[in-house]
């Protein structure tokens, strides 16, 4: 038997095996696999492959252990020489498997969730989600309609600021300055003719001669769209994302150079936010933080991308329900290809964000500056209003010393602050 079968063996496969590594544990035995080949790279070549549950935990093991010297680096965690490896439950155990057998295209989705987890914190889970979905449809060669995916959560939580880090981190993945991001706030779209600036007027109509908000993909096919707060959006400007959104495509107000009329969305992606709740199976007042979901013993970073797929997906339905619920249309809640949810940051979340808003304001006065976490955490309210009201106030504690202290200081130069808020200090970093 190859090792690689049980990579691939799918949820079937998994379910039988459990029952078989169960009943063999209640015998006081293992579940093992005489002469097993190894992968490519192993040492020895063949090994004796074994199961065993204890308490709920099972042991993946080798008889005699095997090495693995390759380039893969989740085959030489698991071959170690050590022979054997614990798991706390049989999920964990399939996800592991499950992953050794990723395509080398994954380490693209990899380096995409690094870049935004580096940008967009306390969102660990949301990030993953999105960089899942844009794997998915970058690595396609001829998309048959653009990615569209809705961020959901309470305000000031890193909606809007994943949308603004998508396109920097896809161009510094991809190696090219490919995409670019369009902006638009949907809370000036209250009106059903305000549907008119996307698309643009009619001839004769007021403000046909404006460039309509979707022909920038004339310009660049791979545009980021960003429409912030859908929730206030008339419904008529909803619709006309339903052919976008569904077929990539939809009729521009006049010919181009070549004498089209057709706006090509293919590669593009759509990005909206939104304060309603779509976290539960129902809409809810406010955004109190909801129960844990109910089957999931793993963070979705542990799960192959198998598993996080069948994660990502159940999330995504129930959502996508919610959103019906809340009044959009079934025929719109459809089309988009993804709906994902963003939590309340806990208190190491808000430290670690004021921690950046100390970076960025010292950068508006020349300054390289990085925050001491005894410091950062000293400056981060309990009970702010929301993250945008921290800013204010580091603003008004902080300003005065940096004014104080830049007036002496070359700019560039690399300082960590430090001190409580009543006595502050800057020492070189």
């Amino acid at each position: 038997m190859e090792f690689t079968q049980f990579c691939t063996c799918g949820p079937a496969g998994y379910n039988y095996l459990k029952r078989r590594v169960d009943q063999y544990a209640l015998q006081g035995r293992s579940c093992e696999f005489a002469a097993c080949q190894m992968p490519p790279g192993c040492q020895p070549s063949q090994s004796n492959l074994g199961f065993w549950q204890a308490k709920g935990r099972y042991l993946l093991y080798s008889s005699p252990p095997v090495t693995y010297q390759g380039p893969n680096p989740r085959l030489s965690a698991l071959f170690d020489g050590e022979g054997q490896r614990w798991f706390p439950c049989f999920q964990a155990l399939t996800a592991c498997l499950e992953a050794l057998e990723e395509p080398p295209a994954i380490d693209l989705f990899h380096r995409l969730r690094e870049e935004l987890e580096a940008q967009v914190l306390g969102q660990e889970q949301a990030v993953e989600a999105a960089a899942f979905k844009l794997y998915g449809h970058i690595l396609k060669k001829s998309p048959a309609r653009p990615l569209s995916l809705i961020f959901y959560g309470p305000t000031c939580v890193g909606k809007s600021e994943l949308g603004k880090a998508l396109a920097p981190a896809l161009n510094r993945c991809c190696g090219e300055e490919r995409y670019r991001l369009v902006w638009t706030e949907l809370n000036t779209f209250t009106e059903a003719h305000s549907a008119y600036r996307l698309i643009g007027a009619p001839p004769g109509y007021m403000g046909y001669d404006d460039p309509p908000v979707l022909e920038a993909v004339g310009q660049n096919p791979y545009t980021v769209f960003m429409f912030d707060e859908l929730d206030k959006a008339h419904g008529e400007v909803l619709k006309i994302f339903m052919s976008i959104l569904d077929e990539g495509r939809c009729a521009a107000r006049r010919e181009d150079s070549s004498g089209s009329r057709e706006l090509n969305f293919r590669h593009c992606i759509f990005l909206f936010t939104t304060n309603t709740d779509l976290s539960t199976g129902k809409v809810r007042l406010g955004f109190a933080p909801p129960p844990p979901e109910p089957g999931l013993s793993l963070p979705p970073s542990a799960l192959g991308t198998a598993s996080l797929a069948r994660h990502i997906y159940q999330a995504d339905e129930a959502a996508r329900q919610a959103l019906t619920r809340s009044g959009v249309l079934k025929e719109i809640a459809g089309r988009f290809s993804g709906l994902i949810g963003f939590r309340p940051l806990d208190q190491e979340a808000r430290v670690a964000v004021t921690a950046k808003q100390i970076a960025a304001l010292g950068r508006e006065y020349g300054l390289q500056l990085t925050a001491d976490p005894a410091i950062a955490r000293a400056l981060t309210p309990e009970d702010a209003l929301s993250l945008r009201s921290t800013v204010g106030v580091l603003e008004g504690l902080l300003t005065p010393f940096l004014l104080a202290q830049c007036s002496r200081l070359p700019a560039g130069s690399r300082l960590r602050l430090s001190g409580t808020p009543d006595a502050m200090r800057l020492l070189p970093a």
